[in-house]
């Protein structure tokens, strides 16, 4: 009988061994993957919390650079415009004074010329050649460093003036160009330097000289003159493109009327339109249908959210930058989640391949220990 009743035990612990290791194995990847899961969520959450914190850094760098951009050349004006140039009557008087006017275009690299309009008429511009396509465009000797264009108003016609200068602003060439009707009086930025008693900034556009995109800034100098600076923002593009972000995200500065005056691809900045050839961009010119989509929403907009824009996440943000005098700019950052959790998404992948290792390991091991523990409570 004895023999009998052990025979009939062994059949229940046998049968029982399969149960046992499909639930270890159950609960040894449910726990792998609620472990995977937290951990994803909590790196999400992480690298996109790192995202914003991102932003606001870019944020900062980039206002500090429109700072450095604006401010320098704001404070020469207002040191110029108590320079006794501004008493001066003629070319010949004015000459001497081209020192200190070159030593601010010296200090400022971002300034493309230095120049007065006086309320006679007459006018003086002092710009620097800093390259061979200025010299081109302007016919300058190869080795000048300046161009002087004087305008004398008390001849009829005016007498224009050509001076090219070596570094040291001794005059190379000189010429007497036909007047071609240009009166500094009848410029915006003089007449509403005219109408303020502060400095003005004039909204962005394309200098003609020279094709290059900037602001002007202007102000009254005494009461019969009014001192200008043609200010290039190109460099700002520049700086854009230095931003490391991930491949498709977006990053350009705008106007509150939604001009791009700084975009990370500064080739698509230019556009071209039919009798304006060298127009600002705005959103939607810009060939980016996520921009365009975005800008339906307005300019003049502040925000950090996440957007579904063409079938993706974005993380997104639109913050107006405080600049002391310069004109209404506008950051706007785009950057597409899936990119910006590549980390998390790798993460993933890797703790889920761990886990799958992981239980290749445990559930033999699982196995032979609930075998051995069976065959031992059997003896």
């Amino acid at each position: 009988m004895a023999h009998e009743s052990h025979h009939h035990r062994q059949p229940p612990a046998g049968i029982s061994l399969w149960p046992l290791m499909l639930l270890t194995a159950f609960i040894v990847l449910l726990s792998g993957i609620s472990l995977a899961a937290l951990q994803y969520h909590q790196h999400s959450r992480s690298i996109l919390a790192s995202g914003d914190s991102l932003f606001g850094h870019i944020s900062e760098r980039v206002q500090s650079k429109l700072n450095r951009t604006f401010l320098p050349p704001r404070q020469a004006l207002n040191f110029l415009a108590l320079d006794p140039v501004i008493e001066t009557r003629n070319l010949e008087q004015r000459l001497p004074h081209l020192p200190r006017i070159a030593r601010v275009l010296i200090d400022n690299p971002q300034l493309n010329s230095l120049y007065i309009g006086w309320d006679s008429g007459d006018y003086l511009m002092l710009r620097p050649l800093r390259s061979n396509e200025l010299r081109e465009r302007f016919q300058a000797p190869g080795s000048a460093q300046w161009m002087v264009w004087h305008i004398a108003a008390d001849q009829l016609p005016p007498r224009v003036d050509h001076l090219f200068l070596d570094p040291d602003l001794a005059i190379l060439t000189t010429s007497q160009p036909l007047f071609d009707g240009f009166d500094p009086r009848q410029r915006p930025w003089y007449q509403q330097a005219k109408n303020s008693d502060e400095q003005i900034i004039t909204t962005p556009y394309v200098f003609f000289s020279t094709n290059e995109f900037g602001t002007t800034l202007a102000r009254q100098a005494g009461k019969q003159a009014v001192l200008g600076a043609d200010l290039t923002l190109s460099q700002l593009s520049s700086n854009l493109s230095d931003i490391e972000l991930t491949p498709s995200s977006e990053r350009l500065l705008y106007s509150a009327e939604g001009t791009v005056i700084a975009y990370h691809n500064p080739q698509r900045l230019l556009g071209s339109r039919q009798g304006d050839p060298g127009h600002l961009r705005t959103f939607s010119e810009l060939g980016s249908t996520l921009l365009a989509a975005l800008a339906s929403d307005g300019y003049r907009i502040e925000r950090q959210t996440s957007l579904r824009l063409e079938g993706r996440e974005w993380r997104v943000l639109q913050q107006q930058l405080n600049v002391s005098g310069a004109p209404e700019t506008y950051l706007a950052l785009v950057v597409p989640e899936d990119e910006l959790l590549a980390d998390a998404y790798r993460i993933r992948r890797e703790s889920v391949l761990i886990i799958l290792l992981f239980s290749v390991l445990v559930l033999p091991l699982s196995f032979l220990l609930m075998r051995s523990r069976i065959r031992h409570s059997q003896a």
